[in-house]
């Protein structure tokens, strides 16, 4: 009966007492229905209209509503007035119109960044258009002119970007040509010097990499003073002049890629201190000849002899770089093609050159690594046949070449560069006759036949011309001097050493035989140390370091002055840390150095040990990038089951009858008195 009678509503007293029970109980307010008056309150789920308070309005004015405040009066303007009359209600206002103020300065100064980023943006490209056509279009001229009237770089970049062909040609540069095009500016701004330059200058656009004369002629200054004269792969005069004047006959893009991909190997900066930043400058610069170089060069049964060149080159400076496999595809090439190349390329004197001096250059890496020239020169065939030896006078001049301005402050001497490769060719026909009996092509090893290379050795030594046959200080030898006489002495070493290895003699010959060895081994070292004071050895070439090696192991391994070992090791591991400066190629070489003397227990001091810096660990990929096989060493046991085991028996008896006894049998009275040590330990 309780359930049929309407509820009551409370008073409003009563309603706030119950309200503020329910809250101090923690109950939960249910809320009102959206049905009218009447409710039900029966069971738990029953919602209850909750009525409002009779002072609360149920509609809030504008003022409010914008302002998010409760109101709790009837009359709204009631709610104003308090709010009107808070202080901190004026605080809150203050603090919002500041930080609404605060914004909109934001605001401004973030249109004001974004405005000047894009004007940043705009002169980095407008630099960016006018340093790639200079780098790659040859408007070098006109760009000079416009910036010297005081044009503004945004309308030179509007001027060359009106050109469709330039729009294209922008649009066409790769990331990674980007980057080259910042690596050229580097290096170019480093060499544009007011020297004058007496190096070639040509309309002839020869490489794509870099159109500053004056970085071209200095990388060409680099490799007709250290490498040229070394390694004479084409005639410098002929190749200059077609050079000059665009002519084709010898010269070629990728034969002038190469050359100055190899010559960044002895690129130094002319400001004292070298950077990390220099040293990959320096050989992302060679990369980028190199790659040009590729690029170029076609495949076909009869190449070129510009191509044949530069692939004979493109090994100097693959081997340099430490690519020793690549480099000797590149070599395979040269000495494949050369016997056969283009009918109509080149003349006689070119032909006889690049022949001799890729002929050369091929067996004296198959000496080195130990294996069997391919495709070699025959051995009947006449050296220099019709080509002027510059005995007398030749427009082949050398100067003391590091920097620019060395080309006209250093005084010119005759560099007998012809007739060095002249005689190096001679030098490397014995050589490949020396592989060969060796590598078993003629039977077994006998007395005979050793005897008979050794005495060639002698007399190629003994009629040397006179211009280059010297070699003491006061005649002052050139690099490519020193370079021929160190091969030679290399040259004996290695056909000894098998001898001084294989325990086939008796004592006597066996010491004759390691004397003789390390006596060449220390004249060896002694020219290295004597060009090491006159030039520096941060300009040796590759084939130089291998022989510096071998003058060294021969030394440690069969000298009977124990004590020379320390001091051999310390210089030789000198040497090639002031050539691995350009030549990464020498950082696996000094660690086998080291692995070999070690084993022999010779270990450097830590001076030494500090000097060299952080000891690189070379793996197997880098060792065989270096030599193209897991050491450098001689494989004298491979040797050994070649000679034959009588050989110690005939030794004494051919050896009277082949040598004079007197003049080549032992070593002279000064060659003995040499003293390796002081000139090792000598700065």
């Amino acid at each position: 009966m309780a359930d049929s009678y309407r509820a009551l509503a409370p008073s409003s007293q009563s309603a706030d007492q119950s309200s503020s029970s329910g809250k101090a109980s923690g109950a939960l307010d249910t809320p009102l229905t959206s049905s009218g008056g009447g409710g039900s309150n029966s069971g738990d789920g029953a919602h209850r209209r909750r009525r409002q308070p009779g002072n609360v309005t149920v509609m809030a004015c504008t003022e409010c509503r914008k302002a998010r405040a409760k109101v709790t009066t009837l009359d709204p303007r009631l709610n104003l007035r308090a709010m009107a009359s808070d202080p901190l209600r004026d605080d809150l206002l203050r603090e919002i119109e500041s930080m609404r103020q605060e914004h909109a300065g934001l605001q401004d100064e973030h249109s004001e960044l974004k405005e000047s980023n894009r004007d940043l943006e705009q002169l980095q490209h407008n630099q960016s258009v006018i340093l790639d056509i200079l780098t790659n279009n040859g408007h070098v001229e006109e760009i000079i002119r416009r910036l010297r009237e005081g044009e503004s770089q945004e309308s030179i970049a509007l001027w060359l970007q009106g050109h469709p062909e330039l729009r294209q040609f922008i649009a066409s540069i790769s990331e990674s040509d980007r980057h080259l095009i910042g690596v050229v500016s580097r290096v170019e701004s480093m060499f544009e010097v007011s020297i004058p330059s007496a190096s070639p200058t040509t309309s002839h656009r020869w490489t794509r990499v870099t159109q500053s004369e004056t970085l071209i002629g200095h990388l060409f200054e680099l490799y007709f003073t250290w490498v040229h004269p070394v390694h004479m792969l084409f005639p410098e005069v002929s190749f200059l002049e077609s050079y000059r004047t665009g002519d084709e006959k010898y010269c070629s893009s990728a034969l002038v890629n190469a050359i100055c991909g190899m010559a960044c190997h002895l690129l130094d900066s002319p400001v004292p201190g070298v950077t990390r930043r220099d040293v990959q400058d320096r050989m992302n610069l060679r990369n980028g000849f190199m790659d040009e170089a590729r690029s170029i060069l076609t495949v076909g049964p009869k190449l070129p002899m510009t191509s044949i060149q530069a692939f004979a080159v493109m090994f100097a400076a693959d081997l340099s770089a430490g690519k020793a496999r690549s480099a000797a595809g590149y070599l395979r090439c040269a000495a494949d093609h050369i016997r056969t190349p283009s009918e109509s390329d080149g003349d006689e004197i070119t032909l006889q050159l690049s022949q001799w001096g890729i002929h050369t250059l091929n067996t004296a890496w198959s000496g080195i690594t130990y294996q069997k020239p391919f495709n070699p020169v025959s051995p009947r065939t006449e050296v220099f046949i019709n080509v002027e030896l510059d005995q007398d006078s030749a427009p082949e001049q050398w100067r003391y070449y590091r920097q620019p301005g060395d080309d006209t402050n250093n005084p010119k001497r005759q560099s007998f560069a012809i007739l060095t490769a002249c005689q190096q060719a001679k030098l490397f026909r014995i050589v490949h006759d020396t592989i060969n009996v060796y590598c078993g092509a003629r039977g077994k090893v006998t007395a005979t036949a050793v005897i008979g290379c050794f005495k060639r050795f002698i007399d190629w030594k003994a009629n040397l011309p006179e211009e280059i046959a010297r070699t003491d200080e006061e005649s002052q030898p050139l690099p490519h001097v020193l370079a021929l006489h160190i091969q030679y002495n290399v040259a004996i070493i290695q056909l000894l050493a098998p001898l001084a290895a294989c325990g086939y003699f008796h004592e006597d010959e066996d010491r004759h035989i390691r004397n003789t060895l390390t006596n060449h081994a220390r004249t060896g070292l002694n020219l290295v140390a004597h060009g090491n004071r006159l030039y520096s050895s941060r300009y040796g070439m590759p084939i130089t370091a291998f022989c510096i090696l071998h003058m060294g192991d021969a030394l440690i391994q069969y000298s009977s002055d124990h004590s020379l070992g320390h001091n051999v090791l310390t210089f030789c591991l000198d040497v090639l840390q002031q050539n691995r400066a350009g030549f990464p190629f020498c950082g696996p070489l000094q660690q086998l150095f080291r692995q070999n003397a070690e084993a022999r227990g010779i270990v450097p001091d830590q001076d030494v040990v500090a000097k060299l810096g952080p000891s690189d660990r070379y793996g197997v990929d880098e060792i065989l990038d270096a030599c193209t096989r897991l050491e450098y060493s001689q494989p004298v046991e491979q040797i050994k089951r070649y000679i034959d085991r009588n050989i110690g028996a005939a030794w004494t008896e051919e050896w009277n009858k082949q040598m004079d006894q007197h003049k080549h049998g032992r070593p002279s009275t000064a060659d003995r008195a040499m003293q390796i040590t002081s000139l090792l330990n000598d700065d």
